[in-house]
């Protein structure tokens, strides 16, 4: 008799004889099947977990070492630009480029020396005294 019922207990088994029944195997196989995938599905979830935290690690590692290599790059530059300004500093100071200025300025050396002598040398200085005190003399 090839006979299919219309309300059926399990509705995603449809025999088509009366007398055919879900087999015992087929059961545990797929409550066994059930089990497995439960058990499974953390132990995927944590392996996307671990995989999402890996892959963002290695980006950001990635964009660091640019970061890195932009940094060094603008160092040596620095260094590069630094070391040009010293020089040109060096030879802004130089005594020839001092006279250049100056005689650009109209500045000449003086035609005759003069030693200037100390104010504290004087004798009518009132804080003599004093300062010799302080210095033990």
């Amino acid at each position: 008799m090839s006979t299919i019922a219309a309300a059926r207990p399990r509705s995603h088994y449809l025999p088509f004889d009366e007398e055919e029944s879900l087999p015992t195997r087929v059961k545990v196989r797929s409550s066994l099947r059930t089990g497995i995938a439960w058990v499974a599905l953390p132990l995927v979830v944590a392996l996307a977990i671990a995989a999402s935290g890996y892959i963002s690690e290695t980006a950001q590692g990635t964009a660091l070492t640019y970061q890195i290599a932009a940094l060094q790059a603008q160092k040596a530059q620095l260094a590069s630009s630094s070391q040009v300004l010293a020089q040109e500093l060096d030879q802004a100071d130089s005594a020839g480029a001092l006279n250049a200025a100056a005689t650009h300025l109209g500045m000449a050396p003086p035609p005759t020396w003069q030693v200037l002598t100390s104010a504290a040398q004087n004798a009518t200085d009132p804080l003599l005294p004093v300062l010799l005190a302080l210095k033990g003399a």
